[in-house]
């Protein structure tokens, strides 16, 4: 599945959930960067590459977790900035499109509710460490899943840090359940709209602050969200994936709720 370009590739990835956007760190505010939740094992997502560093690097502990890897792979005119990713391949190897290049680990750049995922970004090979100064990637914008509509939501899954909503009522299909908005609302304190400057949530009006060089808005959360009149932390927005992460709240698998935000 082709999620992005950049310098005229393609960026393609299983059929799993992404998100450019869900998550507080600089080069995914910048638009140089996507996080990729595969099942366990990180696949090579261009044409060719090839692994020319890794490093171990300490981390902060957001969870207890002290240790991360980084992978640096050429790729034609740039490089590929991997991280949360145990490699299975050495250094010198050559990997092409869809190879498995090691395991998802947790990392403890990680919050309590992430889950495990591949953190892929674009950079200069001569400025290949830093979060600034990236590439920019160009989201394929397309209908990938069932969009919401209404405020009422069940619990489906229940994990110790989080739980999955669904949405009783659907209409349309978008880059996630909120059309075309994604991110860590309003937890990560901004949110996203692709190609397009202003968009409807809940009923309320984000407008963007900013529009990125690709084309996507970015917007402030500055608004609180409740369920069934409890405020929780945050609403979790991911593309191509039907459900909603809420982080807050003490609800039990098949629970109802009402989403607000004020």
């Amino acid at each position: 599945m082709r999620i992005a370009t950049v310098n005229g590739l393609y960026l393609e990835i299983p059929d799993v959930r992404y998100s450019f956007f869900d998550t507080p760190y600089i080069p995914h505010k910048l638009a140089t960067a996507v996080d990729v939740y595969f099942d366990e094992k990180a696949l090579f997502p261009f044409e060719e590459g090839k692994l020319v560093e890794v490093r171990k690097i300490k981390t902060p502990r957001y969870i207890p977790v002290s240790e991360d890897y980084l992978l640096i792979f050429e790729v034609e005119d740039f490089c590929l900035k991997v991280l949360h990713v145990e490699p299975k391949i050495k250094i010198g190897e050559k990997v092409f499109l869809g190879d498995e290049i090691g395991r998802l680990i947790y990392s403890g750049f990680f919050s309590p509710w992430s889950d495990k995922h591949a953190h892929f970004e674009v950079r200069s090979c001569n400025d290949r460490y830093r979060a600034r100064g990236g590439i920019t990637l160009f989201p394929e914008v397309r209908g990938l899943v069932p969009i919401v509509k209404g405020v009422e939501f069940e619990v489906i899954e229940k994990e110790e840090h989080y739980i999955w909503l669904k949405s009783l009522r659907k209409s349309g299909r978008g880059m996630t359940p909120f059309h075309n908005i994604e991110g860590g609302l309003p937890h990560y304190h901004y949110g996203a709209i692709f190609n397009e400057g202003k968009a409807e949530l809940f009923g309320k009006i984000v407008e963007a602050s900013e529009v990125l060089p690709n084309g996507v808005g970015v917007f402030k959360a500055d608004f609180d969200v409740f369920a069934n009149g409890i405020k929780v932390k945050g609403v979790g927005v991911f593309c191509n994936e039907e459900k909603l992460k809420l982080i807050g709240g003490d609800f039990e698998i098949g629970d109802t709720m009402e989403l607000r935000i004020v």
